[in-house]
């Protein structure tokens, strides 16, 4: 006969299993999506070449706009890199970035799943849609090197997505004074919470939220104007001289790459979520309408859309956690006629072939 202590052990030993299970699976996925860049660049580029420059650049406060203002993961790294000169280990420089951003990846791919399931999605769900991301990742290293702010805002914006959903909203305020550091374009997570609670029930939840989301606002206008006062003025760097706004808008448009790279970073991902929408999560459209259609008019404008790492923060955030409700709520289509001498048979229970998206 099992005593009490022999249950709770044997639950804590398969959650233990479960959670050992996931971590190995991050770390798996992580090696594709980490590896993929690196043999894109290679060992002289990251220890020597425009990885290392634009890093130290950075340290030395001049590394034009907006590479300045992006200083969480510089400063985080220059620690890293010293810890292994200091171990004398070959290579150090670029064996510091390509553990840093190992670690980033797995970080990333295990928020997600959580983040996934927050939004109930099945587990089976959450680790497909880890494995889609993962896919997204590794084909996002068009004409990029190891790119740490970008994936520290994927970070952010799921660990900001995870903490809305689960109203842990208190923290969003340090998570978004660490965002900004990183990257300016972090400025949607007070909005993503203002338009998670309106959504809500019941219907005053927003008025909840506004201080959280105002407190966070303000601070990450605080960040960004404290940085360019620490600064100052910097060159503003263009991409291959296009300027932003209709220019840019046009050199995006009009190369064949571009496509290209989208169709092999989100594939038919979008288009699987809004086949389903209406079977999406309130919190989720609100996710949908306040970030995604001005993400990308903003990168349209102003970035390289064939350099689709920057299409991941709505691909993660949204569009692959829609597509999986969409998968449960998209129905296979009945057969209409049956085999010469097939039997009849009734059942009391429809069946329906769906993927378990909901516990």
């Amino acid at each position: 006969m099992s005593s009490p202590h022999d249950v709770i052990y044997r639950i804590d030993g398969r959650a233990l299993a479960r959670g050992l299970l996931l971590v190995a699976l991050a770390v798996a996925l992580a090696h594709f999506t980490t590896f993929t860049y690196v043999a894109a660049l290679g060992l002289d580029y990251l220890e020597r070449g425009n990885q290392w420059l634009r890093h130290a650049a950075i340290l030395k406060g001049h590394a034009g706009d907006p590479w300045q203002y992006r200083v969480l993961a510089p400063y985080l790294l220059k620690s890293v890199i010293a810890l292994g000169e200091g171990f004398a280990v070959p290579y150090p420089r670029a064996h510091a970035f390509i553990y840093f951003r190992y670690a980033q990846d797995v970080a990333v791919l295990l928020v997600a799943y959580a983040y996934y399931r927050s939004l109930n999605l099945s587990t089976a769900a959450a680790l497909l849609g880890m494995a889609i991301l993962a896919w997204a990742m590794s084909h996002s290293n068009f004409d990029s090197d190891l790119q740490f702010n970008t994936f520290f805002d994927l970070l952010f914006y799921l660990l900001g997505g995870l903490v809305i959903v689960r109203g842990w909203w208190r923290w969003l305020t340090p998570l978004v004074v660490l965002a900004a550091l990183n990257r300016e374009t972090s400025g949607f997570l007070p909005l993503l919470l203002l338009a998670a609670a309106y959504v809500a029930t019941p219907a005053s939840r927003w008025r909840d939220a506004l201080p959280t989301a105002a407190l966070a606002l303000a601070c990450y206008i605080g960040v960004l104007l404290g940085l360019r006062l620490l600064y100052g003025a910097q060159e503003l760097l263009t991409p291959y001289a296009h300027q932003p706004g209709l220019d840019m808008l046009a050199y995006n448009l009009m190369r064949a790459v571009t496509w290209q790279q989208v169709l092999a970073t989100v594939s038919v991902i979008p288009l699987v979520a809004a086949l389903g929408y209406r079977a999406w999560p309130p919190s989720l459209r609100a996710f949908f309408w306040t970030l995604v259609p001005l993400w990308l008019l903003i990168h349209a404008l102003m970035a390289v859309l064939a350099e689709t790492r920057l299409l991941l923060v709505p691909q993660a955030l949204v569009l692959i956690p829609a597509a999986l409700f969409a998968c449960g709520a998209i129905n296979v289509t009945p057969t209409k006629t049956k085999p010469p001498g097939a039997p009849t048979r009734r059942s009391s229970r429809k069946r329906d072939a769906r993927l378990d998206v909901a516990d």
